[in-house]
């Protein structure tokens, strides 16, 4: 099974940027957490496209 690190990335961001427009809506957002927050998803989204590019022998 291949699978497509593009589109990996840009769900995990996309689920992302969908959770804090509902945070933004139904709850008060903390500007100094959304700070780390983004910023570590962006992280995570970064290590499992790393992880998803390993050749597997």
């Amino acid at each position: 099974m291949r699978r497509d690190r593009a589109a990996f990335a840009f769900g995990v961001l996309a689920v992302a940027f969908a959770a804090l427009a509902l945070w933004t809506v139904y709850g008060v957002v903390d500007r100094k957490l959304v700070g780390i927050l983004v910023p570590a998803a962006m992280v995570v989204a970064g290590v499992g496209v790393l992880l998803l590019s390993r050749r597997h022998n």
